[in-house]
């Protein structure tokens, strides 16, 4: 259906200063978008999830997916593929206009779509294990996709600062030298990672998105990013949601030794000519779709479109 946004939703879309920001370091850290009350609720039904309730099975018929934290994994990191597919809260959260309108303003895509979700729980440091999450970019686990303007929105369930082990981003890193190769989120050792940087002369600066409850960060497929440990009282919770902007489309890209590069999405989205469709309504649904402009003085959208069922931002 289409709406026009209020004064109140347009004051939370990035300025065209801070899309230029955006573009030049790789990140954006929005206005808060979600109240306190909103937050509660995600935490409760990021609970039922990981207690092992399921609103939806997943799009293959499946009761759930195999890269799923379960608690018979510890107390470590988690990280739960396709939550939103799964639980009606998440999805909800997921698929609020709001991120995909901010996602399609800093793109200037005028139609922004879900890629997937990874629902995210670090555990406060025991000094057993670590649980940081190692340098990378998602572009490095992407190369089946056409397009290098994927993002990805990160929503801390609380405040969340570099005491907890927040996000932090390698400032400038998108406009760096290819480092998709040789990074890996799985890698806790940050220190040996960093020396795999291909930097191209840039000097190396790290960002932690400090954040209050109800704020999000967003930032370029290609931009490093990782996390240090939780060294606060209290576990972080979180959600990234990566997206993927109009002109992505499934590409063939094989590794260095060969290899065909393969995403998840894969074995859901439906084929078209035989390959992977990656704008299938099933698994990646449509965030935002309509023109994007500004006004004189505030960021302006003129009948932007929200996906049925969806709702505006509660703020």
């Amino acid at each position: 259906m289409d709406f026009l946004l209020t004064d109140e939703e347009r004051a939370l879309l990035p300025t065209e200063d801070e899309v230029e920001s955006f573009r030049e370091r790789g990140w954006y850290i929005s206005r808060p978008l979600f109240t306190a009350e909103r937050l509660a609720r995600v935490v409760a039904a990021s609970e039922r999830f990981y207690t092992g309730e399921r609103d939806m099975p997943m799009p293959d018929g499946s009761a759930d997916y195999k890269w799923t934290w379960k608690p018979e994994h510890g107390d470590g990191l988690r990280k739960s593929d396709y939550s939103s597919l799964q639980n009606r809260e998440l999805q909800a959260l997921v698929r609020s206009p709001i991120l995909g309108a901010i996602a399609a303003v800093l793109t200037g895509s005028d139609e922004i779509r879900l890629w997937h979700d990874q629902l995210l729980y670090k555990p406060v440091d025991s000094g057993e294990r670590n649980n940081s999450v190692g340098w990378h970019t998602d572009r490095g686990y992407w190369k089946t996709c056409s397009s290098s303007a994927m993002l990805t929105a990160w929503v801390p369930f609380h405040d969340c600062d570099a005491t907890m082990g927040t996000v932090s981003m390698i400032d400038g890193s998108n406009h760096w030298p290819d480092n998709t190769e040789k990074l890996n989120f799985f890698d806790p050792n940050l220190e040996a990672l960093e020396r795999q940087f291909i930097t191209g002369g840039k000097p190396v600066v790290k960002v932690p998105m400090e954040l209050r409850a109800g704020q999000v960060s967003f930032h370029s497929c290609l931009t490093i990013h990782g996390s240090g440990q939780n060294r606060s009282h209290r576990p972080r919770r979180s959600i990234a949601i990566h997206m993927q902007d109009a002109s992505n489309r499934w590409q063939e890209y094989r590794h260095a030794d060969g290899k065909l590069a393969t995403h998840a999405n894969d074995d859901f989205a439906r084929k078209l000519d035989g390959n992977p469709d990656y704008s299938d309504p099933a698994i990646c649904p449509v965030l935002w779709s309509g023109a994007v402009g500004w006004g004189t003085t505030a960021p302006q959208h003129r009948a932007l479109r929200c996906p049925p069922g969806s709702r505006t931002a509660e703020v």
